[in-house]
């Protein structure tokens, strides 16, 4: 299908996500499966690419790991395609929770202000003690995500 190469050449999608696009044009048309298998077998259509593009993106947004991961669940990713692009970023989570917060120019100095950001980095899908730390100033993150 000419369609599904026309929308490959202007971002990644999953294979989830451009299943869903073609079957909303074309309901119930046969050759969709037959046209993501040949996107696939060219090595054209890929989910981990689209996670690793996808996670790139969120991360430059200053996104945590919690939220990155809903949205690719969303779209039809597979956990281990998720895993491998969570993985495959370059810096610690904590190090990008506190750099959004340099950002904010916080002063987090008293507890309602403390609460007030502890609480936009967790809506960002930060967890608790990455979070924290970033509040605290420090560096270290345990491991996983």
């Amino acid at each position: 299908m000419k369609h599904a190469g026309r929308l490959l050449a202007r971002r990644e999608y999953s294979v989830g996500e451009l299943r869903r696009k073609l079957e909303t044009k074309w309901p119930g048309a046969d050759e969709i499966d037959a046209a993501i298998d040949q996107l696939l077998d060219e090595g054209l259509l890929s989910d981990r690419r689209f996670a690793a593009a996808f996670t790139r993106s969120r991360t430059a947004r200053f996104q945590g790991p919690r939220k990155i991961r809903a949205e690719l669940s969303g779209r039809s990713v597979a956990e281990a395609d998720i895993d491998a692009a969570l993985q495959e970023v370059g810096r610690s989570w904590t190090d990008l929770a506190s750099e959004w917060l340099a950002r904010q120019r916080v002063d987090a100095s008293d507890y309602d202000s403390r609460a007030k950001y502890y609480r936009r980095l967790v809506n960002r899908g930060f967890t608790h003690d990455q979070a924290m730390d970033a509040l605290s100033g420090r560096d270290t993150e345990p491991e996983g995500v």
